[in-house]
């Protein structure tokens, strides 16, 4: 079956056409995940042993901090200018593309400058109550959020521009390997730099140079037709269109850090800095089944547009049958000797880390079972269905670390975590099987 796959995507990668085009930029994706995703690891296995338990909870906190301001900086609006640069593009409409352009960029770096300003006032106003650490690795991050917001705008464009694997290798891959060589070479160099601050610091210099490079690159990019016509506004329109894509990021973002933000409030930045190994260790468990999202979801919209629901649903049952084979060897190592594995790359500090390990283990374990549901949803128009879904996943998940955090500490949050998360799939599965009739699942219910 492995073969066959292979085979077919192959014969259907080569060409010009539309459909080559998907595969080709999904599997060009793919392979920017896989490798984003061993940097984002070996970086988080460097800053680890070089600030410890404590000094790594700090920086992921504030990290996570980030995340969920960058939220409200975005307002969905780098996702909606992809949408816009390629409808524009499509029908050669250069004064609406240079509009679209131009309302975002002043749309984003007004927000997140704005939120930065803000968030200065805040610390600036508990300076008193911080540590000098937890001070300037909070500024940093402040600092930091506009140009990641105005990174990651300047990406989507470029993906609008069906340069889909080069706008996420500048965000996704150039950045990070940014940040791994200079803080290797820092770390190595002067070792009473292994602070939270100065690893904050080299993520602002690097966001500052993927700015520039992403932003010079866009120009040259940019059809010759947009640099000479008046642009077209649609502020309104372009606002509200932004806001389902608003609800569904901030959904997601709620999901992914309400535990370790949540963890920080309850406890402290050491046991931030476990749990967030636990996290990023329990993550490969799924990666298998985002790579195939990334060459698969495509042939979902196609195939439901052109009314084949048989294939469709061949596609959808062998796809999670391969994801289920490559996750489960992964996740039966974690549960196994997960400890050993994690003192071994993080250090012995990190061992405490096992527990949620398994715990978030199990439930990626499931997700993964439950098959691809949030790529079917939205190629197949239930986007809104999606984003009321992801929305209950997130208060669950709120409300279950508000409680479990409380009693059970770092296990309770990765069991708030799974078990809420585990809930908002099976949902959205059971009720995709009911709308549309597509079996997402290869494990239960798989044909």
């Amino acid at each position: 079956m492995l073969t066959s796959l292979r085979q077919k995507t192959h014969t259907a990668a080569t060409g010009n056409g539309l459909k080559a085009r998907l595969i080709r930029g999904g599997l060009g994706s793919a392979g920017i995940r896989a490798a984003n995703r061993l940097t984002v690891l070996v970086l988080g296995i460097v800053l680890a042993r070089a600030l410890g338990a404590e000094g790594y909870g700090i920086y992921a906190y504030a990290f996570a901090l980030m995340s969920l301001l960058m939220v409200v900086a975005e307002a969905g609006m780098p996702t909606l200018l992809m949408r816009e640069v390629a409808a524009s593009e499509g029908r050669k409409d250069w004064g609406e593309l240079r509009g679209v352009l131009r309302h975002a960029a002043r749309f984003v770096t007004l927000t997140s400058t704005t939120i930065s300003l803000l968030g200065l006032l805040v610390v600036w106003w508990l300076n008193e109550k911080l540590t000098p650490t937890v001070l300037y690795t909070t500024t940093l991050m402040l600092l930091l959020l506009p140009l990641s917001a105005g990174a990651k705008t300047v990406a989507h464009a470029m993906r609008g521009l069906h340069r889909v694997v080069l706008g996420q290798a500048i965000d996704m891959l150039l950045r990070p390997m940014l940040v791994l060589a200079l803080i290797g070479g820092i770390f190595w160099l002067w070792p009473d730099w292994r602070q939270p601050q100065i690893a904050m610091a080299v993520q602002l210099f690097a966001a500052l140079m993927v700015l520039i490079v992403g932003w010079r690159i866009l120009r040259y990019l940019m059809p010759s037709q947009v640099k000479t016509t008046q642009p077209v506004y649609r502020g309104r329109e372009w606002l509200s269109s932004a806001l389902p894509f608003t609800l569904i990021g901030g959904a997601g973002v709620i999901n992914s850090y309400t535990d370790i933000i949540m963890l920080g409030w309850f406890t402290g930045p050491e046991e931030v800095g476990i749990y967030r190994v636990a996290v990023q260790g329990a993550s490969l468990v799924a990666f298998s089944l985002q790579v195939a999202n990334a060459v698969i979801a495509p042939q979902f919209s196609r195939l439901y547009a052109q009314g084949d629901m048989a294939r469709l649903q061949r596609l959808v049952t062998q796809s999670a049958r391969i994801v289920l084979l490559m996750a489960f060897p992964v996740a039966l190592v974690f549960i196994a000797i997960g400890d050993t594995l994690v003192g071994w790359a993080f250090g012995a500090e990190f061992e405490a880390a096992h527990m949620p390990l398994v715990v978030l283990t199990l439930g990626q374990l499931f997700f993964v079972m439950m098959g691809p549901i949030g790529y079917l949803l939205m190629m197949t128009g239930k986007e809104k269905f999606t984003a009321r879904s992801v929305w209950l996943g997130a208060g669950l998940n709120v409300l279950m670390n508000l409680v479990l955090i409380s009693l059970f500490g770092l296990v309770g949050a990765a069991i708030a975590t799974a078990v809420s998360n585990s809930i908002m799939v099976f949902f959205m599965a059971t009720a995709l099987f009911k709308i549309s009739g597509i079996n997402s699942t290869a494990f239960f219910w798989g044909r």
